[in-house]
């Protein structure tokens, strides 16, 4: 029987097989241009359905449902009653200007996120009728086969029908930074949660590392960003604290107002005798001039002052109020990855045998350094360096990522140390490899080079979880560049380096190297089985590193009293080096 999400069917727990005879495609050839156009105007377009455009009279009456603008109009009806025309008239222009001020900013801000959106034409390739196309993302329809590889974001969501060494980083929806490597098998479990669905692919997120196709299940507001949309809309806006604390005022003022206007006729009929017409015209004049007329053109001023800050500091602002919400900020709740991270994976540490090298710069860019303790004799770091730029498919170019992050800092880390890695990848090609795959967690590359003694070999450079590589090596490399056995003491060293760095809230990679004699090796046998006895050379210390403007911004929230909250799904020892550089304690 097949699972269902609402009136869904929870695709993740069937194959690729069933899902396309659900959906009626075949894979092979996709979808006909006819049942595209079909499905596009059953399901609609593959796009966020954004709020209804309020009519510019709706909006502008809802500036009224400020109480200090009622009580304005209400004075300025006052005034007409007792014939000042003059002042019921500049009582109501203030109540228009005021209205017009607040409607205008949320025009600007409407336009501003209409721009913003303009800039995001996106394209997805799919194929149909056999052909591969590339389709404007709002034509992607429910059936639709979509192809995508490293760089490409999802158009949609859907399940996956081909992975090859696909790794797809889900932050946005996940919260965590290392990418995903997907598979097209099903998952038994129904209640898997969105993280652990590798069979699936998400709309907006990124392919950090090899190619895919997908069925597509869910577009537009039918896919997981799409709900997300929806209970954001779903959300009721509340008042600022400076509109509250002014209706407040309001009613004080309006209650005392009125409470005096009963007064005045009271005592005035009762005590002094006078004329009704008289004390009435009284009791009115003396309310209004208990209203403070000018508060809202001086709070909205005020506010628009605020705005315009705001804009020069790239923000923009919905409506008036919210800048004033900021000012009463207590607490702030964030988001780890992206937000107070740069969601860029970055090399802090190399350790080689004996020896730590701490390594600086931020992100993807090539500014820092490999920095070492003096009074010890250099080391040549090129022999530690070279898997970093050969055993990686991902490409940094000025400050920008093309594929896995993780590859990403081992690239990056690669060019601090002095390797041009483009030049040494085309002075050494790859001519086998084993790709990465969970099940045996490293990937290896195998290169034509000379060694030492000038003689030509096939060198392989292998990186992967430390406890795989240290299980499967038989030597660790010195600094003399003598490949020493690796006995219990130097295995108990390592592990406990290990366990160091990743104390520190790093994720730790090692590297290793195997050399085979030219003449026996077979680029195409089984590999796999051949990734062993190796060479331990490094372990690579990596982390997403806090942003220094946050670090700062984090401070100055402190000295203002209000306390920064990080939310993450990481682990605890993780979670807590990242608050901790970050100055977020507790």
């Amino acid at each position: 029987m097949t699972e269902m999400i609402g009136s869904q069917p929870k695709w993740y727990t069937l194959t690729k097989e069933a899902v396309s005879e659900e959906l009626q495609v075949d894979t092979a050839r996709g979808l006909s241009e006819v049942e595209a156009a079909k499905r596009l105007e059953q399901y609609g377009p593959n796009s966020l359905t954004e709020t209804k455009v309020e009519p510019t009279w709706r909006a502008f009456l809802r500036q009224y449902k400020d109480y200090m603008r009622i009580v304005l109009l209400v004075a300025a009806i006052g005034s007409a009653i007792i014939g000042d025309y003059t002042t019921a008239l500049v009582l109501f222009l203030l109540t228009v200007g005021s209205a017009f001020a607040g409607l205008n900013q949320e025009r600007k801000a409407a336009d501003s996120v209409a721009a913003l959106r303009e800039m995001m034409n996106i394209q997805a390739r799919v194929r149909r009728e056999g052909k591969t196309l590339e389709v404007p993302l709002e034509e992607v329809v429910p059936g639709d086969i979509v192809l995508f590889e490293a760089g490409d974001r999802v158009p949609a969501d859907g399940r996956l029908t081909l992975a090859a060494t696909l790794e797809i980083e889900e932050a946005a929806l996940t919260g965590e930074s290392t990418p995903v490597l997907k598979d097209t098998d099903p998952i038994e479990d129904p209640e898997a949660p969105l993280g652990d669905r590798i069979d699936m692919a998400y709309m907006q997120s990124n392919v950090t590392r090899g190619r895919g196709e997908m069925i597509v299940t869910g577009t537009g507001m039918g896919t997981e960003v799409g709900h997300i949309a929806d209970m954001l809309q779903a959300t009721e806006e509340e008042k600022s604290p400076l509109q509250k604390q002014i209706d407040g005022l309001t009613i004080v003022i309006a209650s005392l107002a009125g409470i005096a206007l009963l007064l005045i006729i009271v005592f005035g009929i009762r005590v002094w005798g006078a004329d009704f017409d008289e004390l009435f015209v009284l009791a009115i004049a003396l309310g209004i001039a208990a209203i403070p007329t000018a508060l809202p053109i001086v709070v909205t001023t005020i506010l628009s002052l605020g705005t315009q800050e705001m804009a020069r500091r790239n923000a923009v602002v919905k409506v008036l109020p919210a800048v004033e919400a900021l000012g009463s900020t207590s607490a702030i709740c964030s988001d780890k990855t992206g937000t107070l991270t740069l969601n860029q994976m970055t090399a802090r540490v190399l350790a080689i045998a004996g020896r730590r090298y701490e390594v600086t710069g931020e992100g993807y860019g090539y500014e820092g350094q490999i920095r070492h303790v003096g009074g010890v004799s250099e080391t040549n770091l090129d022999p530690y360096l070279l898997p970093m730029a050969l055993c990686a498919d991902a490409v940094v170019h000025e400050g920008e990522l093309v594929g896995d992050p993780t590859e990403g800092a081992l690239v990056v880390l690669a060019q601090k140390g002095g390797l041009m890695v483009q030049a040494t990848r085309k002075q050494y090609p790859r001519i086998a490899e084993v790709p990465f795959d969970s099940a045996f967690k490293f990937m290896a590359t195998f290169h034509n080079m000379i060694n030492g003694d000038g003689e030509a070999i096939v060198r392989c450079y292998v990186k992967g979880a430390p406890d795989v590589i240290l299980a499967r090596s038989v030597s660790v490399r010195t600094e003399q560049e003598l490949a020493v056995p690796l006995d219990e003491t130097i295995r108990t060293r390592v592990d406990a380096l290990n366990e160091e760095i990743a104390q520190e809230g790093m994720r730790v990679l090692a590297l290793a190297e195997k050399d085979f004699d030219p003449g026996t090796f077979d680029p195409n046998a089984d590999l796999l089985n051949e990734v062993n006895d190796l060479n331990l050379l490094a372990m690579v210390g990596i982390v997403d590193p806090p942003r220094a403007e946050a670090r700062d911004a984090i401070a100055e929230c402190h000295s203002a009293g209000i306390e920064v909250r990080m939310i993450t799904g990481d682990h605890a020892v993780t979670a807590s080096a990242i608050a901790h550089q970050l100055g977020i304690e507790g």
